[in-house]
């Protein structure tokens, strides 16, 4: 076997061991938490791994070991006797805090730009995701996370923009697990478990630079952008008497429009509404740069932006 080919065999083989290894070097990061270093109650926070993906989102997953005597959203506690027991049930949570601006965020909370809570209680599990909102000093409500849980942990996944993660920064994350009851004696039971924080590079915005079909789309949306410009300086003048502006508004609007037909073939229609966070089976979600429209009427311009968009197979 010739060398050549001997040194193809071993790089092969060392993709084979080591696949996580070298997929993780730029997409994910990690940080440990011992198991065991907590008291009982409250859940023991285990290893977190976050992961970006190419659609533009994160994926956070935390290993964490129930714990007695409420395990993952049990009963703290029962008030009565089998068979007329009542279940009361714990107030426990675990809660991801995300820091990415430093000077900012919620003081109480290590500056925490945005937080993911999870809340198991009674076989059910609520999840709710929340941003800063520093104008009035308070975390606001934000987009629903996709979630799931196994054996040994629990996941989600979040839109970068969703939790308002900028382009390029450094995201730490902190983990935090707390559980809280009354004992049978009217004592409060408060216990808690701590992992982190770790850190991850957000690096800057995917797609910038371009193919020769996003240089025709910046080309053509210039143009558009414009002629808009001019048709609405042109209509303004127009308004107030000036016969000049009036007899080039017909030129301009064709003119305009023949620069929007063309735009739109090299670039797509525009792209309305809220990008997606979840896609159809069989399609998947990818970051592009797409049109997008700001401004209503005349006052429209076009804008070219990555998005997350949804593709599907043939």
């Amino acid at each position: 076997m010739s060398p050549t080919r001997i040194l193809a065999v071993l790089a092969s083989a060392a993709l084979l061991l080591f696949p996580a290894a070298v997929a993780a070097a730029a997409t994910s990061a990690s940080f440990d938490d011992p198991i065991g270093d907590s008291l009982n109650f409250a859940p023991d926070l285990g290893k977190t791994t976050i992961s970006l993906g190419d659609d533009e989102t994160i994926t956070v997953d935390t290993r964490i070991v129930p714990r007695p005597p409420a395990y993952w959203g049990g009963c703290a506690y029962y008030v009565g006797f089998p068979p007329f027991q009542t279940c009361v049930p714990a107030d426990m949570n675990v809660t991801w805090y995300l820091d990415h601006t430093d000077g900012s965020g919620s003081v109480a909370d290590g500056g925490a730009d945005a937080k993911v809570v999870v809340i198991p209680r009674r076989g059910q599990t609520f999840l709710e995701s929340s941003r800063w909102d520093s104008a009035n000093g308070k975390f606001s409500a934000g987009a629903e996370p996709v979630y799931g849980e196994d054996t040994g942990g629990a996941h989600w996944t979040l839109r970068l923009a969703d939790l308002g993660v900028p382009r390029p920064s450094s995201l730490r994350i902190r983990v935090v697990s707390l559980y809280k009851s009354y004992n049978g004696l009217g004592e409060l039971l408060n216990y808690s478990d701590t992992a982190g924080p770790g850190a991850i590079s957000v690096p800057g915005v995917p797609g910038q630079g371009g193919s020769a079909s996003s240089r025709r789309c910046k080309r053509a949306t210039g143009k558009a952008n414009l002629l808009q410009r001019r048709f609405r300086t042109a209509k303004r003048s127009a308004a107030k008497g000036n016969g000049k502006a009036r007899r080039r508004l017909k030129s301009l609007r064709s003119k305009r429009n023949r620069a929007l037909k063309r735009m739109k073939s090299a670039c797509g229609g525009p792209v309305q509404g809220k990008a997606p966070s979840t896609a159809p089976p069989g399609c998947h979600l990818v970051t592009k740069p797409v049109l997008k429209q700001e401004g209503v009427g005349i006052f429209a311009k076009w804008v070219i932006q990555p998005e997350v968009v949804v593709e599907c197979q043939k």
